[in-house]
């Protein structure tokens, strides 16, 4: 019995085997698209059956071969049962039994023995099946990977391409003339016709393309990175016939990086702008907006950088300094200084730019202990300008201060996010792009003070649906001399602000006190798979601009309402 119900254990075998060996549903489409990895396929199978039939033509041949053996023990057996003999028989019958037990004995240990190869031939077959299983399913990846590479392989290179395709709708209240990107310094006032006109455009000029480049020399990783979008308007581009605008560079850098030490070169986010995780490029925080503004409160600048970034810890504790492109924005220019003019050459488009001394001077101090992220940041400045009455330079500093943090809730499906700054002369690193400085009587320059900060949730409400809602804040500080200069000045009127949309003459000199913005929206993950992601994402922005008041008390306001629709595809 004991050899029947191996025979049933090996047969069982061979069906798993058949099992195991058939074809999963990925490796059917992989049949039709390749062909030689079909008979790859086919042939591990042919091998273990055949292995398999062999097995069974020897078990066939040994339950023979016990039949017989066991019909002779029957006999011997029968022989055994008494008989009414003389002493010589009965000796004659003993020998006989013996001789029987002997043979069973034998029979038994050989019918074993031959049980115990079969279970090793068997065993051998498990392994020879379940390894060309796997030589079938690595084929099989092989082929995928080539029919769907995650990056090119150039020269050692792997270049990775990306971005998207973006058609955004909006809708604004009071209209901007801007495009997806607000502009909330510019938020009409009622002395304006535009405050009395609603605004809508389409859009697909933030769409972006990208060519991350990575490679390895010994132990140290290069990257080079390529961003960039359509937001660009130089003046001959338009929307009339054919919305032919310019591409604009986002991030152009390299950077070399080892385990601790990580040196960056080119255009990127400031070291300013906060990040999810350390202090790493690609990496950094950006609110989920769909205007490309982002949010009234948010610091940052993309601009030309030099940054040296050592990690502790296994990267528990980071730190980073930078130099950066410096850029100054002052109130209106008393002919008695000079701190620019307009660009030559090929700056020459129309724009007036500031004559710097020195590159902005950026340090900041990560921490990411299991729970949260924490940042600390300071930044050093230093604004020039000429003056022409004693023929001397002007040099006076600014800068500031600033924090942040990010913390992950309900098992990472909830980022609770905040972050703000300090500072004088700092407004051009804020969302809504401030004035930095103005002018004492004496032509020296004045930074103003200025407060920003922006709170938030992001929460990743299904796999298909993220849901943000955004607060921020950005405040400028008095900054006032004599009768008319300064920044703030309460002797300024602002009646013109309050006057007839239509009067001439009539513009609004007030000076803005702080920008209050709420946003919140959504995105909705239509398709996310190996052909890319179709995202839908809808916004609401409510922005409210406030005034310092003049002598008179008279403070004008502005505010305006904004809705955003867009569809966007993700290249996968």
């Amino acid at each position: 019995m004991r050899t029947y119900r191996k025979l049933l254990a090996v047969i069982a075998l061979s069906g798993m085997c058949f099992a195991a060996a058939a074809p999963s549903e990925n490796e059917g489409a992989v049949k039709k698209s390749k062909k030689h990895s079909a008979r790859m396929e086919a042939k591990a199978p042919c091998e273990a059956c055949e292995a398999i039939k062999r097995l069974e033509d020897k078990v066939a041949a040994q339950q023979a071969a016990m039949a017989a053996q066991q019909a002779e023990i029957d006999a011997l057996k029968t022989a055994q049962q008494p008989q009414p003999t003389n002493d010589e028989q009965a000796r004659e019958a003993a020998a006989a039994a013996k001789q029987a037990a002997d043979a069973a004995a034998a029979a038994a240990a050989e019918a074993n023995a031959n049980a115990n190869a079969v279970k090793s031939d068997v065993s051998d077959l498990k392994t020879t099946n379940a390894t060309a299983v796997l030589a079938v399913q690595d084929t099989q990846k092989r082929v995928t990977d080539l029919e769907n590479p995650l990056a090119i392989h150039y020269k050692g290179v792997n270049i990775t391409p990306g971005g998207f395709i973006d058609a955004t709708m909006l809708w604004r209240q009071r209209a901007e003339n801007a495009d997806v990107a607000s502009s909330f310094n510019n938020i009409p006032y009622a002395n304006n016709s535009f405050a009395h006109m609603t605004e809508f455009r389409g859009s697909a000029r933030h769409s972006r393309l990208t060519l991350l480049g990575e490679g390895l020399v010994g132990s140290t990783k290069l990257t080079g990175y390529y961003e960039m979008d359509f937001l660009g308007a130089a003046p001959t581009a338009n929307e009339n016939q054919s919305s032919s605008f310019n591409i604009r560079a986002r991030q152009l850098f390299g950077e070399a990086s080892t385990h601790d030490w990580t040196f960056t070169g080119g255009q990127t986010w400031s070291l300013l702008t906060t990040n999810k995780r350390g202090i790493a490029t690609r990496g950094e925080w950006i609110p989920m907006t769909i205007d490309s503004q982002y949010t009234v409160g948010f610091t940052y600048a993309r601009l030309m950088t030099a940054r040296v970034t050592r990690r502790f810890n296994n990267g528990k504790a980071t730190v980073a300094f930078s130099v950066e492109n410096p850029a100054s924005i002052f109130t209106a220019q008393p002919a008695t200084v000079v701190t620019g003019g307009p660009g030559t050459k090929d700056l020459g488009n129309g724009n007036t730019y500031t004559t710097n001394l020195a590159p902005d001077l950026i340090a900041k101090v990560a921490f990411d202990p299991s729970f949260a992220h924490f940042e600390i940041k300071a930044m050093g400045r230093f604004f020039r300008d000429r003056i022409l009455a004693t023929g001397n330079n002007d040099v006076t500093l600014g800068g500031g201060v600033g924090a942040a943090v990010i913390v992950p809730v309900a098992h990472k499906k909830v980022n609770l996010i905040a972050e703000g700054f300090w500072g004088r002369g700092s407004g051009r690193y804020g969302d809504s792009l401030q004035t930095d400085a103005s002018f004492h009587p004496d032509g020296t320059i004045a930074p103003i003070k200025s407060i920003r900060g922006v709170g938030g949730i992001e929460v990743h409400v299904t796999p298909k649906l993220d849901w943000y809602l955004y607060g921020g804040d950005e405040y400028l500080g008095r900054n006032f001399y004599a009768a008319t200069g300064g920044y703030g000045n309460p002797n300024v009127s602002n009646a013109n602000c309050f006057t007839s949309p239509e009067a001439p003459g009539a513009a609004c000199a007030a000076s803005i006190r702080n920008l209050v913005q709420g946003t919140t929206g959504l995105w909705y993950d239509i398709y996310k798979g190996g052909y890319g992601r179709l995202r839908y994402g809808l916004e609401y922005s409510w922005t409210y601009k406030n005034t310092w008041a003049d002598a008179a008390g008279l403070s004008p306001t502005a505010s305006d309402s904004m809705a955003f629709s867009t569809f966007r595809f993700m290249l996968p």
